[in-house]
């Protein structure tokens, strides 16, 4: 069994596509105007941000854990793109991470696992 796709849930489509793109450097995979857009990464998961229209579709509510091999590079790029730090970098038992908010405040946590 392979992961395929994770989705989150916005209420901006255009600046979660900004976000995605731009700021965390993910390729665009495919998008339907404003109530879609999929980004992939370089293992070929797909991230998938849809347009919030149904009542369990919330806005803020996801978590996704991206798999990190220089937590403090990218712990330091995250401060220099003044990216919304939820968790500071720590170092723990399983290893170093820290976590962002997207736009509409998904949480985005980076690993090193140890």
């Amino acid at each position: 069994m392979e992961l395929d796709s994770v989705n989150f849930y916005s209420s901006d489509i255009p600046r979660s596509v900004a976000f995605y793109t731009d700021v965390l450097g993910l390729a665009l995979d495919y998008r339907q105007g404003d109530d879609y857009a999929a980004f992939l990464f370089t293992n070929g998961v797909r991230l998938g941000v849809k347009r919030a229209v149904e009542e369990r579709e919330i806005p803020g509510a996801q978590t996704l854990i991206i798999s990190s091999h220089d937590a403090n590079g990218d712990y330091a790029a995250a401060q220099e793109k003044e990216l919304k730090v939820h968790h500071p970098l720590s170092d723990d038992p399983w290893g170093l991470w820290f976590s962002v908010l997207d736009p509409d405040g998904n949480l985005i946590e980076y690993l090193q696992r140890k």
